[in-house]
């Protein structure tokens, strides 16, 4: 096959091209066949280069071919990619050239190009996928791609969310709450059983009552980066986990005086792998002394939509108020203590947590600095309430700072965790 010949105007373009061809004898350089499958790389932590070219480099690849190549940073860290695709002519025609951010091989969401282009983008986490796609066999265009790839260490991060708008009552947008986590007991006909939110890569919390329901931890089964349940295809950051440990607080009791201590934590058996639909909710600062009163927060949940009606298949939100806690003690004349949060449907729309809402999380939108975005922070974790869909209804929380200490007992010396 004939090289091709590009001209570039670009000094610096033709000092990278010399540099390139220079190093490719001692630099690991990956030439993939003409018709090749999916390749996954797996890159080294010491943000050493490694190359991907497309084949026949630096002539064109076959007309009519197409290759992927994934590339998979080591873990808390994040693949940075810089790439040049060449068109010949330099129009847009049959050949393309494709990147994910988010490692999916579909390029769902992906970026697409056409044209002569210098790329260079990070991975959102760990996964990223490249790629080109020649249309046609008997095309006059020519096309090649060179690629250099580290990882680089991930920043801290934790409460992310792809939506910032909240809307009382509706369908949550998709991956909007990327920790919250649908709980399922594998040998009941019920799609779940509870709620629960990620706040590491390896623990889930939940509520302690939620328990009682299936103690066996090996039926258990965490479903993450999930919206509509119903589907099995809908998310591409969809994973289910199996729970290898149940920790439910020593001092957890529910009697016809109350219910205390409401907390629990669920270890899973594989790491959970951060994606844009999976990912840790932010804990308050332990040397928080804030009370929270009078905040907007997030509730969420697949439970039922109506007291005794059908569960939804779609997470749900709903805009709540946190008030005193005087205001549990009227609602149901029970024991009320300091480490419970009460939420409130301040607008008297009647919005609740509902039945298979418990232990999801009460979240709050915080930011931190005026050039941050918010991060969502866990206040509560559903507890119980009473008929839900009354009007100017309230539930009773368990909150979240009053045990601090005891979760981060389990979860000081596990990765995943941040502290923003």
């Amino acid at each position: 096959m004939v090289a091709l010949v590009f001209s570039r105007g670009s000094v610096n373009f033709q000092h990278f091209v010399l540099s390139v061809l220079a190093l490719a004898a001692r630099l690991a350089t990956v030439k993939t066949q003409m018709s090749c499958i999916t390749q996954d790389y797996y890159l080294p932590s010491n943000q050493q280069v490694f190359n991907i070219t497309s084949p026949n480099y630096p002539g064109a690849y076959r007309p009519g071919t197409n290759c992927r190549f994934r590339l998979i940073a080591p873990y808390a860290h994040v693949v940075v990619l810089n790439c040049i695709f060449d068109v010949y002519p330099n129009v847009c025609g049959t050949e393309y050239f494709y990147i994910s951010r988010d490692g999916d091989l579909d390029f769902r969401e992906g970026e697409a190009y056409c044209t002569n282009t210098n790329i260079v983008r990070n991975s959102y986490f760990r996964p990223m996928t490249v790629g080109y796609y020649s249309s046609s066999p008997s095309t006059n265009q020519q096309g090649r791609f060179f690629c250099q790839a580290y990882a680089q260490r991930q920043p801290c991060n934790c409460g992310w969310t792809t939506q910032t708008r909240i809307t009382n009552g509706q369908e949550a947008t998709k991956h909007e709450y990327p920790s919250m986590v649908a709980l399922r007991d594998i040998g009941s006909s019920q799609q779940i059983f509870c709620g629960g939110s990620i706040v590491s890569n390896r623990h889930i919390m939940t509520a302690a009552h939620c328990i009682n329901v299936q103690p066996d931890a090996r039926r258990i089964i965490a479903y993450v980066g999930d919206h509509d349940l119903s589907s099995n295809t809908e998310s591409i950051f969809a994973v289910q986990h199996r729970i290898q440990q149940i920790i439910i607080h020593p001092n957890y009791a529910s009697t016809a005086n109350g219910v205390v201590n409401d907390l629990a934590l669920l270890i899973t058996i594989a790491r959970i792998e951060w994606s844009r639909g999976v990912g840790p909710i932010c804990l308050p600062l332990l040397q928080s002394s804030d009370l929270f009163t009078y905040r907007t927060v997030d509730v969420t949940g697949w439970g039922t939509t109506s007291f005794a009606g059908p569960k939804s298949n779609t997470l749900q939100k709903v805009e709540l108020m946190t008030v005193e806690n005087s205001a549990c003690e009227t609602q149901f004349n029970t024991t009320i203590t300091a480490a419970h949060i009460c939420t409130h449907d301040y607008r008297g729309l009647g919005q609740d947590s509902c039945q298979y809402d418990s232990g999801g999380p009460v979240i709050l939108r915080q930011q931190q600095q005026l050039s941050q975005p918010s991060r969502m922070y866990a206040l509560g974790v559903i507890s119980y309430g009473g008929t839900c869909g009354s009007r100017y209804a309230v539930g009773v929380n368990t909150r979240i700072t009053s045990y601090l200490r005891w979760i981060w007992n389990y979860l000081q010396n596990v990765g995943g965790v941040c502290v923003p």
